[in-house]
Parts: structure tokens; sequence; C-alpha cells
């Protein structure tokens, strides 16, 4: 992969950085087989597209509509996914909190990393039993741990590059150091997950709504 074919947004934010993090959702993939995937929050990360055929991303970024308008984009999907069938993108230049032409209740997988209470405010775009894969940096896999619509089935853990998933000793995880309950007014005061004892890279919480 030479590095002109990359788009240039994308080798900014995340090659230079080494964050693409191509296992992780390659693991991700491999394990419950999504068709569909929505990633709120995403930015350009269009990492998942080469795993998963159909994704839809949404940020307020103002640069995404004409990165998603690049053809390069495309072609570079197009060149590194690992799927046979062609890829289906859909993108929307817009807060993942105002209502969207998204339909609701189809998405097989959710993301949410860096990016603030997704498990809250998109939870309607996931199929049930569908998962929202999510990590504690703004603090929302301490939300969805306390929401009733959701079970922690898996947690991602990283060594450098290397992700796996694990459902070994799941009730050791998103249990906080001072013994004390999650404290949901807090963390969604200060944006700021909770410090657990045991911690992953990422949880793995399957969708279950109770009503």
């Amino acid at each position: 992969m030479s590095d002109h074919s990359i788009p240039k947004l994308y080798h900014r934010y995340f090659v230079e950085k080494q964050d693409e993090r191509r296992q992780l959702f390659e693991v991700v993939a491999d394990r419950y087989h999504p068709q569909k995937g929505i990633y709120p929050g995403s930015f350009v990360h269009i990492t998942p597209s080469l795993f998963i055929s159909e994704m839809t991303y949404i940020d307020s970024d103002r640069r995404l509509s004409a990165f998603f308008e690049d053809s390069k984009v495309r072609e570079f999907i197009a060149e590194n996914k690992v799927y046979p069938q062609d890829p289906v993108i859909d993108w929307y230049q817009s807060d993942y909190s105002e209502k969207l032409p998204v339909q609701k209740g189809i998405f097989d997988v959710m993301f949410s990393f860096y990016a603030g209470f997704i498990s809250q405010i998109c939870k309607g775009y996931l199929k049930e039993g569908g998962i929202i894969v999510c990590n504690n940096s703004h603090g929302d896999s301490s939300l969805a741990s306390v929401d009733k619509d959701y079970q922690l089935v898996a947690v991602i853990r990283r060594n450098t590059d290397n992700f796996t998933i694990s459902k070994e000793n799941l009730d050791t995880y998103l249990i906080k150091k001072d013994g004390t309950p999650i404290n949901r007014e807090k963390v969604i005061k200060r944006m700021v997950g909770e410090n657990f004892t045991k911690k992953a890279f990422a949880y793995i919480f399957r969708y279950q709504p109770k009503s």
C-alpha cells in the first residue's frame, strides 16, 4: 500500500499516528459477522469499511463531506477490503445527536470511540441483539454498563497493534477502584469515565431493549 493511494486526512490522522486499529475491526467482524455498521463521531476513520461491507459514518466536522466525496476514498476501500461484495458507504456531516435520515433498528454493530455518550444517544439505531463496541475515554462504557438495555458480552484487549476479544471473567471488569457504584450523573457532567480496577481497551455490549 503506497502512501499516495491513501486519502490525505485518513493518512494524517490515523495512518501517521499508527491508529488505524485494523485488527480491532477485523476481530469484531470475524467474531460477530456484522453486515451493517454505524459509527457516530467517526471523523474520517474509515477502517471499519475494510472489514464490514455496509457502513454509515456520522460526524460534524466540516471536512467530512469533501472527504467522502473524494473518489480516492472509495478506491482505497475497494483496494483494501477483505470481503468480496462492493462496499456500501453512507455519511452524514452532522451532529449525531440531531435527527438524521438514518433508519432505526437496522444496524448489527455500532462503534463509539472518543466521541461522547453514543451508547445513550444513538442506541435506537441498533437492531435488537446488535452490539456496541465502545471505550471509556468519555465515559461511554461506564454509562452502558449501568444501562439495562445493554449486557456486557466481551472485552477487547490491546497489546500495541494486536487486539483480541475475551469473554473470560467479565464480572471482574467495570468495577470502580473505590468500590462505590458507578455515578451516572457525575460521568455525564464531567464526560470522563469511571476509574476501574481492571481495564480493557474497549467493551462489547449486546443491545437487548427492555421497553
